[in-house]
């Protein structure tokens, strides 16, 4: 009896280790195509009519990878990616959160200003300027740089959006010798900095926060996009805020979705997950979606949709009114 029950104990003792085993978090993450978010309902623009085109901002998911969810990974659109290629070394998951939620909030303001920009409306362009939030472990900007810091210019290149970071470092050889001018505390200092190779590109490693001083915008615009964070979304926003103050007289029946950040100059930036959201697109029966040129070549064999690569909002637009114009009565 004794025996049995020592027998008993030894084997929910395994089971346990073998449960906790399978469960114990990776250094990687599961990315998974997430929902296509129909803008028409989630972006109300003043008191304009639902808009006859269809509009989707599209997501991924990111799932925490362990032995027992590895599996996953065999099903269509999810890909592993390291996990300090998604969350900085030293972030924790919440502040990551946070920043996302942060980002999204920023990009809903910049693709209004925009959106009504494009229609013709008298909109001001906020100040804008760039803000480090967190620095990967990885990065050479660890002890030179710290959280507040306001980014000024790269290379005497002047910095007022992310995407000027970008392009900044993406224009030079990981490892090239960077100047980077920064504000803290009202004094400009310089550093010498180093881009260093994270998911395959040159990167700061530097998390940004994009801020902008109060906006004014002529029509009022009203997000309910759910939890989804990030700032990919902006330009699909941007477009659905065109599109309803910009539509009179259109036929409608068009459906979009799409991705890419959006400045306030009209550029388009580069995202993650592209196969994700191309999936999510299609989906939801969506027969355009717009991506960043710099992602074309994730997605470039697509045949079952139109991909449209767009390097500015002023090119998404077009497209949007070319198809507005052909789809008029009498055309």
């Amino acid at each position: 009896m004794r025996f049995r029950r020592r027998w008993f104990s030894g084997v929910l003792a395994a089971a346990a280790i073998l449960c906790a085993a399978a469960l114990l978090p990776l250094p990687l993450y599961l990315i998974v195509p997430g929902a296509a978010i129909d803008l028409s309902s989630a972006v109300i623009v003043g008191s304009t009519a639902p808009p006859r085109d269809r509009f989707f901002l599209t997501d991924v998911r990111l799932i925490r990878a362990s032995p027992l969810r590895l599996a996953l990974a065999l099903f269509p659109g999810v890909t592993l990616a390291k996990a300090d290629t998604v969350v900085p070394n030293g972030e924790s998951g919440r502040r990551f959160e946070d920043s996302m939620q942060t980002a999204m909030h920023e990009s809903q303001s910049i693709a209004a200003v925009v959106g009504e920009r494009a229609a013709g409306l008298a909109v001001p362009l906020p100040v804008a300027r760039v803000e480090v939030e967190a620095i990967d472990g990885a990065s050479t900007a660890r002890g030179l740089l710290a959280a507040g810091d306001i980014i000024a210019s790269i290379d005497r290149h002047a910095v007022r959006e992310g995407l000027d970071v970008r392009a900044a470092v993406a224009a030079k050889p990981a490892g090239t010798p960077l100047r980077v001018a920064f504000e803290r505390a009202g004094i400009v200092r310089v550093v010498t900095l180093r881009a260093v190779l994270l998911g395959g590109r040159a990167r700061l490693g530097v998390i940004l926060a994009q801020r902008y001083g109060p906006v004014q915008l002529a029509v009022p615009v009203r997000f309910a996009v759910g939890d989804v964070g990030g700032s990919s979304g902006g330009l699909m926003m941007a477009l659905r805020i065109y599109d309803g103050l910009h539509a009179s007289g259109r036929a409608g029946g068009g459906s979009f979705a799409g991705t890419g950040t959006i400045a306030l100059d009209g550029r388009v930036g580069p995202i993650e997950g592209t196969r994700q959201k191309l999936l999510a697109a299609k989906r939801a029966g969506a027969r355009i979606f717009f991506v960043p040129r710099a992602n074309f070549a994730d997605i470039a064999g697509e045949r079952d949709l139109r991909v449209v690569p767009v390097d500015t909002f002023g090119q998404a637009r077009r497209v949007l009114d070319r198809r507005a114009r052909k789809r008029r009565p009498g055309k």
